[in-house]
């Protein structure tokens, strides 16, 4: 009602002067002045007056301060303790072994890496600060424009930059800065594409607008295939899947999506191969006579049956194999401090992961909820393969350790980061509006079959 007496909405007012969260404001007024509204006209009816009815339901609701700090305490902006202190956590072991690594490497070249590292982390945490308190909502608005300007740089960047062992993947930008353009597109791309597709995927699930979500991701997945990054275009492919049968619920379609891209891929890697990516694939299999990446393997296997324990400690010796322990950090990790620091960060990941999946049934907004997905499940794609890598026993990819290895990745997960700490700290902010449709989509079978 937007007649409202002048009492109630001074009562309004003060008691929204208590609510930190602005964004809720609105509703907060909305719902209890329509209560108020309601308990007036009620007396009205019994024969009070507008200004008696006013002073009544004032009344009745009673200390405005006393109700907007209860209203405050119901809807503040919250912060994941547990996932900021798992975090510093991990770049604490991220600085620690770069700086091992750079006392122990006699390369002048290799010098300079740790103050590199400690700009990435940084300006990643830099990042990560700017997304806790962007308001997450607004990426919606824009994103078509960050779809079509990343589909765009993917086009050109082969035309304007270097190729980097046969990939283009990485963009000079102003004052030499160079970003990784294709880790930043499998970040963010499928937020891009869950952003526009969401309403019409989880409201209308035809096969329209599943086609939509198919050539959305298709036009990616061609470009990095012509920049021949086809690791960053296999993540890209299992996130596009993962993020379909969440946005529908079809499962059947979602694993004939996975069959199908999989199928593609292994047909790729027969015929269109010109790297020979698919011996460095089988090297699990003949460690002894690969040509490609065995000796990095049997060097990795050696390395983690050797550490024991307690590892062969800070002044390890650097062998050839070793300079290259910026791509293998939880190997670097075991050498020095032996396989019970290997246990402890297993299990602080799983719980770092868990962490962020238990997140997920807190959020009402289902753009939000996608958003956590999306992230999640890239961190957890990465982390397990990393994880594996550090065995030893899986063919060797460039797939970075999050938040462990060394480049400016680190810059692109701590804004991922630092925007899913954002959505959890508006969880409590967001309107019930959109849960209720959730729930309506969830309960109605022919959208959730």
């Amino acid at each position: 009602m937007t007649d409202r007496h002048e009492k109630v909405k001074h009562y309004l007012d003060q008691m929204c002067s208590q609510v930190k969260a602005r964004e809720v404001h609105t509703e907060l007024r909305d719902e209890l002045g329509n209560h108020m509204e309601e308990m007036m006209l009620d007396k009205q009816q019994e024969g009070f007056t507008h200004e008696e009815a006013a002073m009544y339901a004032i009344e009745q609701m009673g200390d405005p301060a006393v109700v907007g700090k209860s209203m405050h305490r119901l809807h503040r902006h919250r912060m994941h303790w547990g996932l900021l202190v798992g975090l510093i956590g991990l770049s604490i072991t991220s600085l620690l072994l770069i700086w091992i690594f750079t006392t122990n490497v006699a390369d002048e070249k290799y010098q300079s890496l740790f103050n590199n590292h400690m700009i990435y982390t940084i300006m990643g945490l830099t990042f990560m600060l700017f997304f806790i308190y962007f308001d997450y909502r607004k990426l919606k608005k824009a994103a078509w424009w960050i779809y079509i300007l990343l589909n765009v740089l993917l086009w050109i960047n082969p035309m304007i930059s270097t190729n980097f062992y046969g990939m283009s993947r990485f963009l000079i930008a102003p004052l030499g800065f160079v970003i990784d353009l294709t880790t930043a597109s499998v970040w963010i791309l499928p937020l891009a594409i869950g952003a526009i597709v969401l309403e019409k995927l989880r409201s209308n699930c035809n096969m329209q607008s599943i086609l939509t979500y198919i050539a959305m991701v298709a036009l990616p997945e061609v470009l990095l295939f012509q920049m021949s990054d086809w690791v960053r275009m296999f993540l890209f492919g299992i996130m596009s899947i993962i993020l379909f049968g969440w946005l529908t619920r079809k499962w059947l379609y979602t694993a004939l999506g996975a069959v199908v891209t999989g199928s593609i891929f292994v047909l790729l890697l027969f015929f269109a191969d010109q790297y020979g990516r698919l011996e460095r694939l089988s090297v699990v299999l003949n460690l002894q006579d690969d040509p490609y990446g065995g000796y990095s393997n049997i060097s990795i296997i050696e390395i983690i049956q050797s550490a024991g324990w307690w590892g062969n400690g800070i002044d390890t010796t650097f062998d050839m194999f070793k300079t290259s322990y910026l791509d293998y950090p939880g190997v670097l990790l075991i050498d020095v401090f032996g396989w019970s620091a290997g246990i402890l960060l297993l299990v602080g990941i799983i719980w770092f992961v868990a962490s962020m999946v238990k997140i997920l049934p807190r959020i009402r907004d289902d753009f939000g909820r996608m958003i956590i997905i999306s992230i999640t499940s890239m961190f957890a794609l990465q982390i397990i393969y990393s994880l594996a890598m550090t065995t030893g026993k899986v063919p060797i990819l460039s797939i970075v350790f999050p938040l462990i290895g060394y480049g400016n990745h680190l810059l692109f997960e701590y804004a991922m980061l630092g925007l899913l700490l954002g959505i959890y700290r508006r969880k409590d902010t967001n309107s019930k509006r959109n849960e209720k449709m959730r729930q309506k989509v969830d309960a109605d079978p022919m959208i959730s079959s």
